[in-house]
């Protein structure tokens, strides 16, 4: 049974907040939204929305005490030294940073990319305080859902397509709905989550299954492939990135490059699916899934 009752979360109205907030709530814990405006729509009525003053310790601290939990969904990483700090003070217990996604906790490659400074940051910070608040690290590969989504593992709709290196190798990822059982797993396993990062998987599929099953569900689609190499697509983000010129480019293509590159950790050699309940799609789950964004 876990110790944890209370959980505030930080970017709850994000892409992936909702539905760790929808998660916590469903599993019984007590949630508290902290936002700059004191507005949260669309979150369950149980949940408490406080106003922050982002910049203020004073703000956060109040809004924290007596909370168990911290869970850190905000888009600036830079930013979280600030809440850990916030956190101790309030006497909160666990930390769960903005880490959802590459795998930058174990992976060296990852940790050099640029785009990640502020969650390699977050992790040092984090095991230089750890004898003042526990940590844990959920990493999730790509957001398989909200991947097909926004047209960014793959276009399943009619149009280009960006196929990294081939488009054969099986990338780890995860729906949003399981990146909240993640989040409920930890809390409720506090002992074997404590200071380490955990890996979730939802499936193991590569671009061209995607397209494959995309063209099942539709067989009128129209895919266009554009063939790119990730390591000249590495190259190329550092260039514009020196340049100084759509600092966002790059930083979408350092992040393309961790998830598809080979030796950036993009699949999962093991994960702990089974501590959290979370069981790994079959292909026809995944194309239930695929058809829903055709």
């Amino acid at each position: 049974m876990s110790t944890y009752k209370t959980v505030t979360v930080a970017g709850a109205t994000g892409n992936l907040g909702p539905s760790i907030v929808n998660a916590l709530v469903d599993a019984g814990f007590q949630v508290q939204a902290i936002t700059r405006s004191g507005k949260a729509e669309g979150l369950p009525s149980s949940v408490k929305v406080t106003k922050v003053d982002y910049s203020s310790q004073d703000s956060l601290v109040s809004a924290l005490r007596g909370q168990d939990a911290f869970v850190s969904a905000v888009p600036d990483h830079n930013m979280q030294p600030a809440l850990i700090d916030a956190a101790i003070t309030a006497g909160v217990k666990r930390f769960l940073p903005s880490e959802f996604g590459s795998d930058i906790y174990g992976n060296e490659n990852n940790r050099k990319l640029p785009v990640f400074g502020g969650k390699v940051k977050t992790q040092e910070y984090l095991r230089g305080k750890q004898d003042q608040i526990s940590y844990t690290c959920v990493v999730t590969g790509a957001f398989l859902d909200w991947g097909l989504k926004v047209n960014f593992i793959a276009n399943v709709k009619d149009g280009k397509n960006k196929i990294y290196d081939g488009g054969d190798s099986p990338r780890t990822m995860s729906l949003l709905s399981d990146i909240g059982k993640a989040v409920v797993g930890v809390l409720q396993h506090p002992e074997e989550t404590k200071n380490r990062a955990v890996y979730i998987q939802s499936a193991a599929v590569s671009q061209n299954q995607l397209l494959k099953l995309a063209k099942k569900a539709k067989p009128s689609l129209e895919i266009e492939i554009e063939k790119v190499d990730t390591a000249e697509l590495e190259k190329k983000s550092y260039e514009i990135l020196q340049k100084g010129e759509n600092i966002m480019q790059a930083m979408f293509g350092f992040i393309t490059v961790s998830i598809f590159r080979d030796g950036y950790g993009g699949l999962f050699a093991k994960t702990n699916n089974e501590l959290f309940g979370i069981k790994e799609l079959s292909e026809a789950e995944v194309e239930q899934v695929v058809a829903q964004y055709v």
